[in-house]
């Protein structure tokens, strides 16, 4: 029962104009810039395209569509009324969120796919690579999950989406600074942990950032917010609109 609601969710994901366009344009976007853009000179350029652009397919694709798509089916009373139905409550939650992830995980493949046509080297450790990917889906997740807690509507989001997007923007260029502590800041930024574990697995340039080795203050980074969409949850989360 939860594979025919993540169906039918996928079914209903693909069908609506914003959700559709965050799911599919965006990354084809990005993939086009790839491909078409004039390709970094070495490894270490290539990893600040790919920590660059990796963020900004978290963010504009999965960030983004996991938020409308929860907003939108809590104000329409799809979660109330499926917690009629036999499934549980995490059944549920995963089965409205399992294709978000799913496309996330396609989207994520696609885009490594472009860069290695766009001559980008081989990944240095792919199991770093994988493992930042799927960290990133999660968290990307989690917190469009824990932002659709603050926002009453579907058009609410563009608004309660924007500090999300505009903090990792800002990782990006804080990541980037000559100066430790604020690299330390802009990897600490949302999803700028996994999308920095990403391109360390792929060229493992960068290993310390000061005196803090880069894979620990990644995963700590996710870790945090995690934690943070966790507590959003847990206290603002309703299966009803909110009013």
């Amino acid at each position: 029962m939860m594979l025919a609601l993540s169906v039918v969710e996928l079914k209903l994901l693909l069908r609506k104009k914003l959700t559709a366009f965050s799911a599919i344009v965006v990354p084809l976007a990005l993939v086009a810039m790839t491909l078409f853009g004039k390709p970094p000179p070495n490894a270490a350029e290539w990893a600040n395209v790919l920590s660059s652009q990796f963020m900004l397919l978290l963010a504009l694709s999965v960030f983004m569509v996991s938020l409308m798509v929860f907003t939108a089916r809590r104000q329409s009373l799809v979660l109330k009324r499926l917690r009629t139905s036999a499934l549980s409550d995490g059944q549920i939650l995963l089965g409205v969120l399992g294709p978000v992830m799913v496309v996330g995980l396609a989207q994520s493949a696609a885009y490594f796919a472009a860069c290695l046509l766009a001559d980008a080297p081989a990944p240095a450790n792919p199991l770093l690579v994988v493992f930042g990917v799927l960290l990133g889906v999660v968290v990307a997740t989690a917190l469009g999950v824990a932002t659709a807690c603050l926002s009453r509507s579907v058009e609410a989001t563009q608004i309660t989406s924007v500090p999300v997007v505009m903090a990792g923007v800002a990782g990006i260029f804080l990541s980037g600074m000559a100066s430790p502590a604020l690299a330390a800041v802009g990897v600490a930024m949302p999803l700028m942990g996994p999308a920095d574990l990403v391109a360390k697995g792929w060229s493992s340039a960068g290993a310390m950032v000061g005196d803090v080795p880069v894979v620990p203050l990644d995963i700590a980074s996710a870790v945090l917010w995690l934690a943070v969409a966790g507590v959003v949850f847990s206290r603002l989360f309703r299966w009803e609109p909110r009013r």
